[in-house]
């Protein structure tokens, strides 16, 4: 993709998710009411969310044929783009409700593909840090990759507990509440390799892999943030928060998505 694609791409999924955020703050605008409805911004959003996750699925799968076949990054890289295949399926699903129907139903048959996707995510960002270790860089200690893992586990789940116990909390179906647990919850899990990778990379910052991480971690704050109030605005009712979910989903697809297109460009050097 070239930059001025890629500019392109970035310009899109930002303004939509200023429109969000503007739907957010001035819902009964008349802008709101008689153009940019809640029906138009529902497919609008979606169809966004799908493209950024699908190029960002290919995009990883051209990182994966762009390695030797014993290179130590190919298999982290084959992981990661099996778990952005699996988001991609799951938007794909909550897409056909809400393009076709113009419902977003919850729990969907796409959280399956969600749920799957976690686990190879957090596999693919632990096997990174490994290959850059295999392949010589001063990635640090396993000890201090463990004790670094230990704090930061901590302080999730600290934070964890303090902003998802009202959710949880609350009175409704075991699968909707466990679901809506459970996505922050391996935001979470997610958030620690990808940290480990900035730290590891922090010594080149300025340089394309320092970005590339940085975009990628901007990317899974923003999905943590993105789950985070959609656990209050679905099983607490709080219905002004529907659009900055939308919006944050924009973004955090958009920052793995950019990241991706970095360390593709890395290895086409």
């Amino acid at each position: 993709m070239t930059r001025a694609w890629r500019a392109a791409l970035a310009t899109w999924a930002v303004t939509m998710a200023f429109v969000f955020v503007g739907q957010a703050l001035w819902p009964a605008s008349a802008l709101y009411q008689l153009v940019l409805t809640e029906g138009l911004l529902l497919r609008l959003g979606s169809a966004t969310k799908l493209l950024l996750l699908g190029l960002a699925w290919r995009q990883s799968v051209n990182c994966v044929t762009a390695l030797e076949a014993d290179n130590p990054a190919r298999l982290p890289w084959r992981l990661f783009s099996l778990g952005l295949l699996g988001f991609f399926l799951g938007q794909a699903v909550i897409s056909a409700y809400q393009v076709v129907l113009g419902v977003s139903p919850y729990p969907s048959p796409g959280d399956v593909f969600f749920m799957a996707a976690y686990p190879l995510l957090v596999w693919a960002s632990f096997g990174f840090v490994q290959a850059y270790r295999e392949a010589g860089y001063p990635v640090g200690t396993r000890r201090e990759h463990a004790v670094i893992g230990i704090v930061l586990g901590a302080v999730f789940i600290v934070l964890g507990v303090l902003l998802l116990a009202p959710v949880v909390g609350q009175a409704g179906p075991f699968l909707e509440r466990f679901l809506t647990a459970a996505y922050p919850a391996f935001d979470f899990v997610l958030l620690v390799p990808i940290l480990i990778l900035l730290r590891i990379t922090a010594p080149f910052r300025g340089g394309q892999v320092f970005l590339a991480w940085s975009l990628v971690l901007f990317g899974i704050v923003a999905l943590c943030a993105g789950d985070i109030l959609y656990a209050y605005f679905s099983l607490m009712g709080r219905e002004g928060l529907g659009p900055l979910v939308d919006a944050t989903y924009l973004l955090a697809y958009l920052g793995v998505v950019l990241g991706i297109l970095e360390h593709r460009g890395l290895l086409a050097a």
